[in-house]
């Protein structure tokens, strides 16, 4: 069994494709052969220190990934050897290279994992992702939990902004199994594909009259920023001042030089953080143990387009994707067993 993996060895510096041991589990840990890894937008914000995250060189950085488990350390009860798993390794904020998912062995965490019954492995590892918009609509802005199936409406309106990012379709769906309207807005080539996900009206956020247009849509039981710019926040808040003020949670919080009205506020939070919170355990389980895994056997949760982009040789050229800003209304993803 050998081991590669995509090494970043400098501050930012090119990643390099290199051997990697294969390590034990340790208690509640599973070894996982990684079948396919979603690309995210924050690591190559991270590797260039944009996210301040100091990381320890060499490291293996990455959180998403879906795969086979290996072997199983002591204490795991809810794995065995062969099934089929999505989880987030945890990886980035241990500092920890064993846990990067970008390897074709890594650890992760028994706790951060959910069976994916017959969901092929690259739709798995983007759908991984979901649990940042889990916790920005339950634990953040405080909305209902979601069921399967679908809740019954409660006959109120949230706003996802950018939400044709993977980050905002997830949130759309999760609000809208939770009862929700979804207002969702994103640019007007994203309109068919953010219908097709659960959102009730769509706004083109280019429109000049889009502030007018999302206040009629309102009032909002919460506005959630999954993907946005300074210019969007100005809007956001505009919405906002209209139905008398109130938060939206970004995910990259208020862009410097922003100017809030006075009864609105932008607020920031690291969504992977509530998860390690031992004071939401019966959340953090109830997420990875029964909604994500009855989601994906019931085919309830779908993801954005996927694009393979190639093996672990072709991380850098993905990030690089990502950083140009070339990649619309689909999720990168890698396949460390790539074939051509």
């Amino acid at each position: 069994m050998a081991n590669e993996a995509v090494w970043l060895t400098e501050f930012g510096g090119q990643a390099k494709l290199g051997p990697a041991d294969v390590h034990e589990p340790g208690e509640g840990e599973l070894l996982i052969q990684a079948k396919a890894i979603p690309v995210q937008p924050g690591e190559w914000k991270l590797k260039e220190g944009i996210i301040p995250i100091r990381l320890r060189y060499p490291t293996v950085i990455g959180l998403g990934v879906s795969g086979v488990v290996e072997k199983t350390g002591p204490g795991v009860t809810h794995f065995k050897a062969g099934d089929r798993i999505l989880a987030n390794t945890t990886g980035v904020l241990r500092n920890d290279p064993r846990f990067g998912a970008y390897q074709k062995y890594c650890l992760v965490p028994e706790r951060f994992a959910s069976k994916i019954s017959d969901v092929p492995f690259e739709e798995a590892a983007n759908i991984a992702t979901s649990y940042a918009a889990m916790s920005a609509l339950v634990l953040h802005l405080g909305l209902n939990r979601p069921h399967i199936p679908s809740a019954p409406s409660t006959g109120e309106r949230i706003m996802v902004w950018g939400v044709s990012s993977s980050f905002g379709i997830f949130a759309a769906q999760l609000a809208t199994l939770a009862g929700y309207e979804v207002v969702g807005v994103a640019s007007a080539r994203h309109e068919e594909l953010a219908t097709t996900f659960g959102v009730k009206h769509f706004l083109d956020r280019a429109l000049e009259d889009v502030v007018s247009k999302g206040s009629s849509l309102g009032p909002f039981k919460a506005v959630f920023a999954a993907a946005d710019d300074a210019e969007d926040q100005v809007k956001i808040g505009a919405i906002l001042a209209a139905q008398g003020g109130g938060s939206f949670l970004s995910t990259m919080g208020v862009r410097p030089g922003v100017k809030l009205p006075e009864n609105v506020k932008g607020d920031f939070a690291q969504f992977l953080d509530d998860y390690l919170d031992e004071t939401h355990n019966d959340f953090t389980e109830w997420f990875w143990w029964k909604f994500l895994e009855e989601a994906l056997e019931k085919k309830q949760l779908s993801s954005l387009p996927l694009t393979v982009v190639g093996g672990l040789d072709k991380t850098e050229e993905a990030w690089k994707i990502l950083k140009t800003g070339e990649n619309h209304g689909t999720r990168l993803i890698i396949v460390p067993d790539y074939t051509a």
